[in-house]
């Protein structure tokens, strides 16, 4: 049981970082940027009747990589199948549902 508590901590931890590192973190910001940018530019390119006024990314995916709970929602996912196939982690939807929900949690008390 203890091992599964870790299991889920550490994962949680690793699941954020990678989250922050896409969503937010100034190292890879101009990485990011530039993809989701490519993004907008790909979606302006299917919807030409659109004029662009959101305040947000008129691409799902483009929003999905600037967003923590909803990049954290997917990366979580992986995290989980990782350590349900590596350690056999039990109850693998209910670790990845908390799991997300942790990461949403971090990334708000985390921002900059």
């Amino acid at each position: 049981m203890m091992n599964e508590v870790w299991l889920f901590v550490l994962g949680t931890l690793a699941a954020y970082r990678v989250t922050r590192l896409v969503v937010a973190d100034k190292i890879a910001e101009p990485y990011m940027e530039r993809v989701r940018w490519w993004l907008e530019r790909r979606w302006f390119s299917k919807h030409p009747d659109e004029d662009g006024s959101q305040t947000e990314w008129n691409s799902r995916l483009a929003y999905m990589l600037s967003c923590p709970w909803c990049f954290g929602f997917w990366v979580s996912g992986a995290t989980t199948v990782i350590l349900s196939v590596a350690y056999g982690l039990s109850y693998p939807v209910i670790a990845w549902l908390a799991m997300s929900t942790a990461i949403g949690f971090l990334g708000r008390i985390d921002s900059d």
